[in-house]
């Protein structure tokens, strides 16, 4: 059993020297040696859209997270730095934490909460690596008293017996790992692996801090369906739309053969699938889980074998955050447009008109202004009834997040 008591102790001490030497010289010092403050300007104001919307402090505090990955991750600075005389003057402890660092790199995590096996100590796990790790952090504790967070994202470093976090902590409401893995796909469309996405993380990780813009969205509901997007493409040699048709729905335009499938193609499921005849293609989609799960069953009845697990699952908030954070309409829905005179009313709200309303009522619910609903539901094209009813359960779960990642500056 581990003696929290004493790796406690050697956490705060940690916190102290960390105070002392990382804050109160090493920042400013790499920030003028290394050019670093230039170019870590350079590269949070190609996020200005983002950065605008943060409080000033929050801004200055990811900076300086920033700049101390940037010195204690691998092959980080910190080696260049520790024979240099400006660093003899540091006390004893203090030279032989910042060797102890440049020995044991920092890294940004993306991780779950396993266990709390005492106060202020939890059992992570990375969610892309597996690894498990005690982490000790008052910040965590501080920010669960307000809210439950599904995945937090943290930068970490190592004292010999648990990890410490350092500046602000990321606490996710409404991301998954599926939709952090959907982001890293969308910020470099090679990525095809968990070891990749790291590496890219490691590499330019201000993008990902930048997910702190979307952290307090609430996950979207109805009843007991979580509404999503959730989607998966295969090759297939040919589709017989004539055996098909006893279990679908069949239209074409254009090339495209877009199959709903009865009872599942309504609000919230939205269960189709488009065949594209030139690349023999198909695309199974929904925007739930049992939709999706429904859908590719349905179709292996007809002699298929798809998976019941989609390629992609990514949450209408992350949909929302990456379109903010990469200047770009996100568009996954890619057939939909061929069928939009032929689709019925409730197809359109639920795709489009959905998105719409939620693309307009959650930044002003997340500066703390009340929309006017009946504006917005105008504009997205959809009844108010509907709108109001989205509205209710946006802000019932917004304010019970009301208070946005309240983690300490550090650990």
């Amino acid at each position: 059993m581990s003696d929290f008591k004493t790796i406690k102790n050697i956490c705060e001490e940690n916190r102290k020297i960390s105070a002392r030497v990382v804050d109160g010289f090493l920042i400013n010092y790499a920030a003028e040696r290394s050019n670093l403050e230039k170019d870590m300007n350079q590269q949070f104001a190609s996020l200005k859209h983002i950065t605008q919307k943060l409080q000033v402090e929050w801004v200055n505090m990811l900076k300086s997270q920033y700049i101390c990955h940037e010195i204690f991750k691998s092959g980080g600075l910190i080696k260049n730095y520790l024979n240099h005389p400006a660093l003899k003057k540091l006390r004893i402890e203090e030279s032989k934490y910042l060797k102890f660092q440049a020995e044991n790199p920092w890294r940004f995590c993306f991780s779950i909460i396993k266990s709390n096996p005492a106060e202020n100590f939890y059992i992570m796990e990375d969610v892309f690596s597996g690894e498990e790790f005690l982490i000790y952090s008052p910040g965590i504790t501080v920010t669960l008293k307000s809210q439950s967070a599904i995945l937090w994202f943290n930068l970490i470093g190592f004292n010999g017996r648990c990890w410490q976090s350092y500046g602000p902590i990321g606490a996710y409401n409404s991301f998954e790992p599926d939709d952090i893995y959907f982001f890293a796909t969308e910020l470099r469309p090679d990525i095809e692996n968990e070891e990749e996405l790291l590496e890219n993380l490691e590499s330019n990780p201000l993008p990902y801090m930048m997910l702190l813009c979307g952290a307090n969205y609430p996950l979207i509901a109805n009843k007991n369906d979580r509404m999503l997007h959730v989607m998966a493409e295969y090759e297939i040699e040919n589709l017989d739309t004539k055996r098909i048709s006893s279990g679908f729905k069949t239209e074409y335009n254009k090339g495209i053969y877009r199959l709903s499938l009865n009872k599942w193609s309504e609000q919230p499921h939205f269960a189709q699938a488009f065949y594209n005849e030139e690349n023999n293609l198909i695309t199974l989609s929904s925007m739930t889980d049992r939709g999706f799960e429904a859908l590719a069953k349905k179709l292996n009845e007809y002699g298929y074998n798809f998976e019941l697990d989609p390629f992609i699952r990514v949450n209408f908030t992350m949909l929302k955050t990456a379109s903010d954070i990469l200047k770009r309409k996100i568009d996954i829905t890619k057939y939909d447009h061929l069928f939009s005179k032929k689709s019925s009313p409730d197809v359109k709200q639920g795709v489009d008109k959905l998105n719409m309303f939620l693309n307009l009522t959650l930044p002003e619910l997340n500066a703390g202004i009340k929309p006017d609903i009946d504006v917005l539901a105008a504009k997205a094209g959809i009844d108010r009834d509907t709108a109001k009813e989205l509205y209710d359960l946006i802000n019932k779960k917004l304010k019970g997040n009301d208070s946005h990642s309240k983690g300490k500056k550090k650990y």
